[in-house]
């Protein structure tokens, strides 16, 4: 089977290859389904929740309780849920730590500053269960009746095409930046672990 590399045409400007891209819209479909379940905030649990590897039947009822309380209606609630048990949501590598989401959402306010506009679009795509291309062009047209539907649907498709791609870099060097921490504090621990036993193990 032939894998392709690049995603759209030959000698096109700001694509990403197609690794590149299923990187970055994976990491902004982590950060839309944090920003909806509450941000780090009130649905702070369930965050911490669905990126554990071990669901309780009462841990989930009280991060369902705390949603609830936090103002997301129960049609909404539920139709997120039922698209998370039905689909590819299932794994709980879909889903992102608060730190791990705070990071992409930092890169984004940093790297986005200037474009609002260019959140907004990344917020309906990516926010929640997300929209689809279309039905974001069908927004954008009826916002917009002097635009064709065409022209909507392209206008959409490169917004997107221009902010993944501006994203693509930081936020790569964002997350190489907390592994070198990681790996750095690990290596300090393990330096200091290994001159504690040399001293003299401790008693079981």
């Amino acid at each position: 089977m032939i894998y392709p590399t690049n995603t759209g045409k030959s000698g096109e400007h700001l694509r990403l290859t197609t690794l590149e891209s299923v990187w970055i819209q994976g990491k902004l479909r982590m950060w839309g389904r944090w920003s909806y379940i509450g941000g780090g905030k009130t649905g702070n649990m369930f965050n911490q929740l669905l990126a554990s590897k071990k669901l309780t039947k009462t841990a989930v009822n009280e991060a369902l309780r705390r949603m609830k309380k936090a103002g997301i209606e129960k049609p909404e609630l539920e139709a997120f849920l039922r698209e998370m048990i039905n689909g590819k949501q299932k794994t709980w590598l879909a889903h992102c730590t608060d730190a791990e989401a705070l990071c992409i959402d930092r890169v984004i306010s940093e790297v986005l500053a200037e474009h609002p506009g260019l959140i907004s679009v990344l917020r309906q795509r990516y926010e929640g269960r997300g929209m689809t291309k279309r039905k974001m062009a069908e927004l954008l047209n009826d916002a917009h009746p002097e635009w064709c539907f065409s022209t909507c649907e392209k206008r959409i498709a490169n917004w997107l095409a221009v902010a993944e791609y501006a994203l693509y870099i930081p936020m790569r060097e964002s997350f190489a930046q907390k592994i070198a921490d990681f790996l750095r504090i690990n290596c300090f621990n393990s330096g200091m672990l290994r001159k504690a036993v040399s001293r003299g193990e401790p008693s079981a």
